[in-house]
């Protein structure tokens, strides 16, 4: 097979199914067979390193299955850390936030190994390359995200204090862990590199954020110009005397009663 085919086809393809499969899962008519589509389209990516070793792209899906493990011990971190606290449907058991607790900090101990340890992708004899885009803007959003939750849950919570603590904390320890990575050097990246990344990390966030509130501010400013510009609607001549007596005569035929 071709090796633009095959790309394609061990590939592209697959990631494309993905959101389909998702989309798929998200209706309740489809819910299984969504869920098989993107699962197994999912699998397709993460083996691309080996079904289309000459393809380029195929360091996404490597990268996949670096960081697989982790990530969905985080997951069930923060599903056990949200729904075992004082949430008002589908809680679960006290216990499970504990669980959540220390799968979340196995899971940041683990990916800050891949950076400091030996468990650094490695792709083709080097650094996967959208690890290092991947690990400082993980760290960057994830410190961002924890504070304005904290702020969040202090200005518009109730009785959320130790929540937004945690959450306050998380936020300090990821920071702390950025911070570590700018000024010492990692096992396969140095400090320098990833201060660059880190940057431009920052820049991808706050851009993306600009540019959201931007396009909110240009609709709110295009709806406010169209209704300003509306002409005011015209008013109606009071009723006669003569639509009075009809309206009264209507209202006593559907009115029983002396009154």
């Amino acid at each position: 097979m071709d090796e633009m085919w095959a790309a394609a086809f061990w590939f592209w393809i697959p990631l494309m199914l993905i959101p389909i499969g998702l989309y798929g899962y998200l209706r309740d008519s489809n819910r299984k067979s969504g869920l098989v589509l993107a699962l197994f389209a999912l699998i397709l990516v993460m083996v691309s390193p080996w079904t289309v070793p000459s393809s380029d792209s195929t360091a996404g899906g490597h990268l996949l299955l670096s960081i697989l493990g982790p990530s969905a011990l985080m997951a069930y971190g923060l599903y056990g850390m949200v729904f075992g606290g004082n949430v008002p449907v589908g809680r679960l058991d006290s216990s499970a936030r504990w669980s959540g607790s220390i799968a979340t900090v196995v899971a940041i101990v683990l990916m800050a190994m891949m950076h400091w340890g030996s468990f650094t992708p490695i792709w083709r004899g080097d650094v996967n390359p959208y690890w290092i885009v991947f690990w400082p803007t993980f760290l960057m959003f994830s410190t961002s995200l924890c504070a304005l939750a904290s702020l969040a849950l202090v200005g518009f919570g109730s009785e959320r204090l130790s929540e937004s603590l945690n959450l306050a904390g998380l936020s300090v320890v990821m920071a702390g862990i950025a911070l570590t990575a700018m000024f010492f050097d990692g096992s396969n990246t140095s400090a320098e590199e990833f201060r660059g990344h880190l940057w431009l990390a920052a820049a991808d966030i706050f851009g993306t954020l600009a540019g959201v509130g931007a396009s909110i501010a240009t609709f709110a400013i295009v709806i406010w110009s169209y209704e300003s510009n509306l002409p005011t609607p015209p008013t109606t001549d009071a009723p006669t005397d003569e639509e009075v007596k009809h309206v009264v005569a209507i209202a006593k035929s559907h009115i029983g009663g002396e009154e």
